[in-house]
């Protein structure tokens, strides 16, 4: 599957291979980073706690855009990191959220799975880009390489990790408890310089390890209190700092504290460096491709909110990271070898709680996300009578709503009108901001009007309802921690930071979007952008 998809990549590209080496300075390597949850005021607010060689290096010698934008209305992992590499939403590339639902096999899928395939490392299933319907920048640069160019990629995440691949990547590694493992679509064995590093224990070494503040505890205060009520304490280390699992906790404990803090992030970097060393990247006649995905923060500001302490001490611990891994850059390539691209896959709503606090007007609260499709079963229910053993609703996951297609045809009903029932009663639910049908979004794209819900929009794998909460309003039925996935500019703004030959420094405060990332990047190497590409060339920074 994979020559064949390098076939089909060589043979789309043709006369890249030719641009790649007319272009008169190419890289030896492009780096890309994406800090998940990474929201885009979070570089101003800390920034006069960073290092000089880490974000700070992009101000002061890179090309800065403060609030780039993502387009699309579904604000997660899988498709926020999709978008990154490809330059194309979910309406090109069908990665539609983290999770979906197949209306025709009547179950649910994850973005990356892939049941023809099997984990390398560890048991389990394994994973793929299969789902996956666009070439990504890497994908690109593979084909106009002849295959030559070294293409990997890592993170927490599985699914981070393989979005970022593509489909020609040439390994993709992803930490599953203490190890990092890949899928047999990529290798059918791990390399012995990953095996050796599992066998090292770094891993290890941090379970149980106690998170302390990087800075004196003082500088935390502008954020608000340590101690908020509705912080969630993840796998039992308080809300307080310091923050240590109790003792005797068992095994899956500790992994989840050590996944919920900013030592999950030093290790990726740990085995980043080893990469690069070990597969040479940098160091080949054609440039390289490295994305990381840093996932800690992810969890970690899930559990703890964007004003705690705890996300504060992370995204200056991350920095710190930065400037060791771009130190380790320069001294190994030569950072005027290199092309660094560092961004968000999305943002994350305040607590409800301190939200209400700091301005009770903003409407601020969870909604029990089970309201929404008991509203719409109600209202199929009036209008049709019973779905019989079943439900009208056959799955709900944010911001989707899938209805019984086999029961509105046993009952003889139009499907484009029992969306608008379900609509309807969507609507008319508090908390609730818009909601529009997949009949409505099939026409929005035949006529080329694009809205975050259109370019959210696969046919086969969205629901036939898609709605958005009002601003503040998050959908979770507990009180504890936080969430994302809405149009609103804390979840949709990510920074977006630029560094490296044929890049003009400066802070941009035009419009600028992650789906930017893979056609700018095509343009500096000088080879074609991936197929289906939403995004522009930021031709504003380059020399």
């Amino acid at each position: 599957m994979r020559s064949l998809v390098l076939a089909l990549s060589l043979a789309l590209v043709p006369g890249t291979r030719a641009r790649l080496h007319t272009n008169p300075s190419p890289p030896k390597l492009v780096v890309v980073i994406v800090i998940d949850q990474f929201r885009a005021d979070y570089p101003q607010q800390f920034r006069s706690y960073f290092s000089p060689g880490g974000i700070n290096l992009f101000f002061q010698r890179g090309a800065v855009f403060s609030r780039a934008r993502y387009e699309h209305g579904v604000l997660f992992t899988c498709p926020g990191h999709a978008v990154v590499m490809t330059g194309s939403y979910a309406d090109v590339n069908g990665i539609v959220s983290n999770y979906w639902y197949d209306q025709k096999a009547g179950r649910e899928e994850y973005c990356a799975a892939d049941s023809s395939a099997s984990l390398v490392g560890a048991g389990g299933a394994g994973r793929s880009p299969r789902y996956l319907l666009d070439s990504t920048f890497g994908d690109v640069l593979k084909g106009a390489s002849g295959g030559l160019s070294r293409v990997i990629t890592l993170s927490g995440k599985d699914r981070a990790a393989i979005m970022l691949g593509g489909h020609l990547a040439d390994a993709a590694y992803w930490t599953l408890d203490t190890l990092f493992v890949t899928s047999t679509y990529y290798e059918k064995e791990l390399p012995r310089w990953v095996r050796g590093f599992n066998a090292s224990g770094k891993a290890s070494a941090y379970l149980g390890r106690p998170w302390t503040r990087l800075l004196p505890a003082g500088a935390y205060a502008a954020t608000g209190p340590d101690d908020v009520a509705t912080e969630r304490s993840a796998a039992g280390m308080g809300r307080t700092f310091p923050h240590r699992p109790p003792a005797g906790s068992p095994h899956d404990s500790l992994i989840e504290a050590f996944e919920t803090s900013p030592f999950h992030n030093e290790l990726l970097a740990e085995f980043a460096m080893q990469a690069i060393v070990r597969e040479g990247l940098g160091r080949h006649r054609h440039p390289d491709l490295l994305a990381i995905g840093l996932s800690a923060n992810d969890l970690i500001g899930h559990a703890y909110g964007p004003n705690s302490h705890e996300v504060m001490d992370a995204t200056i611990r991350t920095d710190r990271l930065l400037e060791r891994l771009f130190q380790f850059l320069d001294r190994r390539v030569g950072l005027a070898n290199v092309i660094i691209v560092v961004t968000g896959d999305h943002g994350v709503a305040p607590l409800p709680e301190v939200m209400q606090k700091r301005d009770p007007r903003a409407g601020a609260a969870r909604l029990d996300p089970a309201v929404i499709p008991a509203a719409a079963e109600a209202a199929l229910r009036a209008r049709y009578g019973s779905a019989g053993a079943s439900s009208w609703i056959a799955h709900h996951d944010y911001p989707y709503l899938y209805l019984n297609l086999a029961g509105l045809r046993r009952k003889g009903a139009s499907v484009k009108e029992a969306e608008l029932v379900a609509k309807k009663a969507v609507q008319e639910m508090p908390g609730v901001q818009q909601a529009v049908t997949a009949t409505e979004l099939i026409r929005q794209r035949r006529q080329g009007v694009h809205s975050n819900a259109e370019r959210s929009f696969f046919p086969g794998r969205s629901g036939n309802v898609y709605y958005q909460l009002a601003p503040y309003v998050i959908p979770q039925e507990r009180p504890e921690g936080t969430s994302h996935g809405a149009i609103w500019p804390y979840d949709t703004d990510v920074p977006l930071l630029w560094f490296g030959p044929g890049i003009v420094p400066g802070e941009y405060a035009g419009p600028a979007a992650p789906s930017d990332i893979a056609p700018t990047l095509s343009a500096l190497l000088g080879i074609a952008e991936p197929s289906g590409s939403e995004g522009r060339i930021l031709k504003e920074m380059l020399r």
